[in-house]
């Protein structure tokens, strides 16, 4: 029933430090491998699925598969424009046919007392210029609209060890839940503890891989 439809938005941010220059480098070469190595992560769906906690399985589907997402009647519903400008992506990248993946994604929830319970339901991610962004059935009149983006701070700001001024890049991550108000309160706390999870892993994997590029912590 409409009348106990509602909408939830929430809205997290990971600062991303870069670390100082290595001998013989600039500030923009560094910026570079650290901007490089977070889109290598966003850029990468199975990626990004697979660091949420509760994802426990993912298989993509065809474009054609029946249980495929139909983001042209649930983009509208969000007010996003699947041909947005945004959507461009890199110089030298390239995106699926129809710029949507299809995946069916089986989550095991927390209920209570220690008990799990399976839940599958199906995402349509691409790629977007400076993230990604991805539409979700999640079935029982659940659908939510996630984007991602990565963005470089303005200017230098201080680090949170006391130390120079750093470059910062900004991991921000954007949603919307549409859903029956009487799931509201089980779906806000089980999705807000594992986007937070997820920002954590996708921070450790990026300060992986600039290790890996020869940058301490």
């Amino acid at each position: 029933m409409a009348f106990l439809s509602t909408s939830l938005k929430s809205g997290y941010i990971t600062d991303l430090i870069l670390p100082a220059p290595l001998e013989g480098q600039t500030p923009d070469d560094v910026l570079r491998t650290g901007l490089d190595a977070i889109f290598a992560s966003v850029h990468t769906p199975n990626t990004m699925i697979t660091l949420n906690p509760l994802v426990h399985e993912v298989k993509q589907l065809l474009p054609s598969d029946p249980k495929a997402v139909d983001v042209s009647s649930i983009a509208p519903s969000f007010g996003v424009a699947v041909d947005s400008p945004y959507a461009i992506l890199r110089e030298g990248e390239s995106a699926a046919p129809g710029g949507f993946q299809q995946f069916e994604i089986l989550d095991k929830l927390n209920v209570m007392f220690g008990f799990t319970s399976d839940l599958t339901y199906h995402s349509a991610i691409r790629q977007t210029k400076m993230g990604m962004e991805a539409f979700t059935n999640a079935g029982s009149g659940v659908t939510i609209y996630g984007r991602w983006e990565i963005k470089v701070a303005p200017g230098l700001q201080q680090s949170d060890g006391g130390g120079g001024p750093v470059q910062v890049i900004n991991l921000i991550e954007r949603n919307e839940i549409k859903c029956n108000v009487l799931l509201s309160w089980y779906i806000k706390a089980s999705l807000d503890k594992s986007h937070r999870e997820t920002h954590r892993r996708l921070k450790e994997k990026w300060l992986a891989a600039m290790r890996e590029a020869g940058y301490k912590d």
